[in-house]
């Protein structure tokens, strides 16, 4: 994306293409917005929340310690659907060192009790758009792990 932006932002032109599925900027914007996914080894597939079939799964990018394909999925609502075997080594090279400075990210829309994802990863979207919590850090200048004890939690008005 930054090789194809000036400075990072896209124009009204680049804006308009990312909605076209045929396009480049498509499928970095998908990346981007909803987190990478990956297809399963042949043989295996499951269902989601909606009973639709899926050989993709998505990935838990921020989860440098995964090393299986149960590890880094995410919202696959029977993880034994998924092969207990390891990850391909360039899979694993994907995801965020746990030494890199802090990540916040949301559109996952996370349940339960707001957690870290990793020493250095934050969820911000507990399904704060229907009736979960908006999550918030409080990062400290430099910070480069963080402290569950600034996360905060703030609750929708409904």
């Amino acid at each position: 994306m930054r090789e194809l932006t000036a400075d990072g932002v896209l124009s009204d032109e680049q804006l308009i293409r990312a909605a076209d599925p045929a396009a480049e900027l498509f499928h970095l914007a998908e990346e981007i917005t909803k987190g990478p996914e990956h297809r399963l080894p042949d043989g295996f597939s499951f269902r989601d929340k909606d009973g639709t079939h899926r050989d993709h799964v998505r990935l838990q990018w921020w989860n440098a310690d995964a090393r299986s394909w149960r590890d880094i999925a995410i919202s696959v609502p029977v993880l034994a659907d998924l092969p207990d075997a390891p990850l391909p080594g360039s899979l694993v090279a994907q995801t965020y060192p746990a030494h890199e400075r802090p990540v916040f990210f949301g559109h996952y829309w996370l349940n339960g009790d707001p957690v870290l994802q990793g020493p250095n990863a934050l969820c911000l979207d507990y399904s704060a758009g229907k009736d979960g919590p908006l999550v918030t850090y409080e990062l400290h200048p430099g910070e480069m792990m963080l402290s569950p004890d600034r996360v905060w939690v703030h609750a929708i008005p409904v």
